[in-house]
């Protein structure tokens, strides 16, 4: 929030300066505004990106055997073992149906 602040307040001074070309003043005003977008596409897109990815790998490492999930495709079942150091699992999907996926198409735990 203080960063925000800070960048609203630099628009807002340079905006009163009247950038002309090569003024040093037009430049700190041109450079506020790239920072300002970069600072909001970061927070607003690429950040969540990255704590849901971190959140999804947690769920992931902490799958056991017996735990009832749910993959990308819509697929429900329950893990009935791990292979390959848990890079693939097989699910439960049926009676004596069981299916072999790559751990990471998981997409929760019911």
């Amino acid at each position: 929030m203080i960063l925000a602040n800070a960048l609203l307040n630099g628009i807002l001074f340079a905006q009163d300066a009247q950038p002309t070309p090569g003024d040093p003043a037009g430049i700190m005003y041109y450079a506020t505004l790239i920072l300002l977008v970069v600072a909001m596409v970061y927070f607003m897109a690429i950040r969540p990106q990255r704590k849901e990815e971190d959140d999804r790998k947690k769920m992931i490492a902490s799958l056991n055997k017996g735990d009832s999930v749910v993959t990308h495709s819509g697929i429900h079942g329950k893990i009935v073992e791990f292979k390959d150091n848990n890079e693939t699992v097989v699910i439960n999907i049926a009676k004596d149906t069981n299916v072999t996926f790559n751990s990471s198409v998981i997409l929760k735990k019911k």
